[in-house]
């Protein structure tokens, strides 16, 4: 049968297998999309899929998550850090009932990933040099609401450019000397970094050799310098010890983990919250280099704000 622009009443009736006077109910309070023309009703077909569709996505992910609450699991996607494998190791441990998966997508694509229901918690370090901010302003453009969310900080670590021939300590330096870079996926926040400082240093992507070459790690940024593929980066200072290479310290930047307010108090996440400020963990952090715990643990505000955890 050929496929109508526009249904009728009793066609919606029909398809989403309602009455039709509750048709007629949900026209005239503008929930679903429709127009009266010459005393009838009528109703794009393609907009009605649409919305059907979004449903039926929004119901798969509220279903899969609380799958996976029941199951124990707690999934985490985001930003990447060296830390991460020794902190998902202790927690299992001191926690055997759960476990953490988590996926290294970048902080944008955690954030997203996070807005549509298919993790626990994101991780991120995302920079806005115009706020002085982190995370809030990144925030405020994927999801509708901030108050939905809390944002625990988990630490603060020092980031810098790590270099093979001699030391650096901008774009500029790399540009100058025609230096090739080695970059991180779109989306990181190593990356909007990495643009920052192009834009503030006056210069193009196209002046960076290197820029579109892109790995997903710290590790592997340094793998590249390390084997001649590259010749700088940008990377954690706790990637590294025992590396015969350059470091010059860019930042003290803070990473945060985002979790939905609906979810914070379910146990699993809790018992991360917990993990996070305890001693423990404290141990973690002061037993790398370029790690500081002095937030580990705070539920944080927007700078603009002048609220404080109590």
């Amino acid at each position: 049968m050929e496929k109508r622009a526009y249904l009728n009443v009793k066609d919606v009736s029909d398809l989403l297998d309602i009455n039709e006077k509750k048709v007629y109910v949900l026209a005239q309070e503008g929930k679903i999309p429709g127009t009266k023309i010459t005393g009838k009703w009528l109703f794009p077909a393609e907009d009605l899929e649409a919305i059907i569709k979004g449903k039926a996505r929004e119901t798969s992910g509220r279903f899969f998550i609380e799958l996976v609450m029941k199951n124990r699991v707690i999934l985490i996607a985001g930003s990447h850090d060296p830390i991460m494998s020794t902190l998902e190791g202790e927690f299992h441990e001191k926690n055997p009932q759960y476990a953490i998966f988590s996926s290294n997508v970048g902080s944008w694509e955690g954030l997203r990933l996070l807005k549509d229901g298919f993790c626990h918690i994101a991780f991120s370090h995302l920079f806005d040099p115009s706020s002085g901010d982190y995370n809030f302003p990144f925030i405020d453009d994927i999801f509708d609401d901030q108050r939905e969310l809390v944002v625990i900080n988990l630490f603060c670590r020092t980031i810098g450019f790590v270099s093979s021939k001699k030391m650096v300590a901008s774009m500029t330096d790399i540009a100058k000397d025609k230096m090739r870079f080695i970059n991180r996926q779109q989306g990181a926040g190593s990356r909007e970094r990495v643009n920052a400082m192009i834009r503030s240093e006056g210069l193009t992507a196209e002046d960076i050799i290197g820029y579109d070459r892109v790995v997903y790690s710290h590790h592997q940024v340094i793998n590249a310098i390390e084997t001649g593929e590259a010749d700088a980066g940008i990377v954690v200072e706790s990637a590294l010890p025992g590396r015969a290479l350059f470091f010059h310290p860019i930042s003290d930047e803070r990473f945060d983990m985002i979790v939905q307010k609906k979810n914070y108090f379910e146990k699993n996440v809790q018992s991360l919250v917990e993990f996070i400020r305890s001693s423990a963990f404290a141990h973690i952090l002061a037993s790398q280099k370029g790690y500081d715990g002095r937030q580990t643990g705070k539920i944080m505000y927007p700078r603009s704000e002048e609220r404080r955890e109590k």
